[in-house]
């Protein structure tokens, strides 16, 4: 599931800022609308686990049986339902006519419930599992509209993976494009640069397929992952919504193994958010603060869309450096990622961010077309203020989403 295990042996509010007190002012109706989606993917039973991820800014779980649904609901909360009945090893491959037969008695009782967001059918699929897959999600579509089928596609890069998703969109017909690719590795502030390789050609085919896009980024270090810093959370989260994400889930919230589909224990999960005893750890509180900074950005997040993706300093392949259409001209003295975007009301935007690993530095765009005021959404208060350039510097991984008044 973050199945890496299928990937080696075969070949995802103001919630944020506030707990239960709020649920009732935060419906779980507004995730996706004014409340950006931040996910747990992790496998919770208990409530005291579903409280320390609202606490933490986490507003989705992947995933609940289905008699936790209320509780997720009752904390505005909303989550994937798994089912035994319908996936049961995570090594097995799917048969969509089972899942079909099943899914009437899975869905009728909870469909209609406040917490409930979709139904966990497949993680990592390969691509000979597609048209199994694509029956179970027409049944879903037609039992439950608007729930998410849920399927979470192997990471990659090249033609080969271009191929791959394509299949999956022809033959699933999904609500979402979701992947996961966690670049978390080697040496100390090491950050292996297939992560904005892999998010490009996702974000090709989600903008080619008019598909949200989710992102699922590593929270919870196991195998030969290094141990996590600050920065790479801000890294991970900040660099996925300059690509235009819609939904970033955290892999994982708990440090240990699911305890569905039979997955294997691999031993050495460590410091997620939350402990291998469910204590709260230093990666917790890096990871509220990110959220609470994107919950206070989401009215505006929401409402843009992805227009362009370039960089300066180093290109990654399948990106590209700033073209002559391109919102911003020029970025002295650092290594940055930025995205151009449109506001459904017509205004542009740009979101700049800083993609050294150990260093900060000033963010002082040079525009193509030089606008009228230079504005910046808060993530701090969430209030729309006049840039304050030269001075306003960007921590390693942090970003900034400017308002351009033309």
């Amino acid at each position: 599931m973050r199945f890496r295990y299928a990937a080696m042996l075969a070949s995802v509010l103001s919630l944020v800022v506030s707990p239960l007190a709020h649920a009732a002012e935060t419906s779980s109706s507004a995730i996706g609308k004014t409340v950006f989606p931040l996910m747990a993917w992790d496998y919770v039973d208990d409530t005291k686990t579903l409280q320390d991820m609202i606490d933490c800014g986490v507003n989705c779980v992947a995933f609940v049986p289905a008699r936790l649904l209320d509780a997720v609901g009752a904390r505005g909360m909303k989550a994937i339902v798994f089912d035994q009945r319908i996936a049961d090893m995570w090594n097995k491959g799917f048969d969509g006519d089972r899942a079909v037969k099943v899914l009437p008695a899975v869905l009728d009782p909870i469909k209609d419930k406040p917490g409930f967001m979709g139904i966990h059918l497949r993680d990592e699929p390969g691509a000979n599992e597609f048209a199994e897959l694509g029956k179970a999600v027409a049944a879903v579509k037609k039992i439950a509209p608007g729930a998410w089928p849920y399927i979470n596609l192997l990471p990659g890069q090249g033609a080969d993976w271009d191929a791959y998703v394509k299949s999956f969109v022809d033959l699933c017909r999904p609500t979402a494009i979701s992947y996961d690719r966690y670049c978390v590795v080697g040496k100390p502030n090491n950050f292996d640069a297939g992560f904005w390789v892999n998010l490009a050609q996702a974000r090709d085919a989600a903008v080619s397929s008019s598909l949200p896009l989710w992102n699922i980024v590593l929270t919870s270090p196991h195998w030969s992952y290094r141990d996590l810093t600050e920065t790479d959370v801000r890294m991970q989260t900040w660099g996925s919504l300059v690509y235009g994400v819609r939904g970033i889930a955290y892999y994982k919230f708990c440090s240990g193994s699911v305890p569905i589909l039979n997955a294997p224990d691999l031993g050495n999960f460590h410091d997620g958010p939350l402990d291998p005893f469910g204590e709260k750890t230093q990666t917790w509180h890096w990871l509220k603060n990110v959220d609470r900074q994107i919950q206070n950005m989401a009215p505006y997040l929401l409402k843009l869309k992805s227009d362009d993706v370039y960089h300066f300093g180093d290109v990654p392949a399948r990106n590209h450096q700033t073209t002559g259409t391109d919102l911003v001209k020029s970025l002295p003295d650092g290594q940055f990622v930025v995205g151009d975007f449109t506001h459904t009301d017509g205004s542009r935007y740009v979101m700049v961010v800083n993609k050294s690993t150990t260093a900060p530095v000033a963010c002082v765009p040079t525009f193509s077309t030089a606008p009228k005021k230079v504005l910046y959404v808060s993530p701090i208060t969430g209030q729309v203020k006049e840039f304050p350039s030269p001075y306003y510097w960007l921590s390693p991984g942090q970003g900034v989403l400017l308002k351009l008044e033309m």
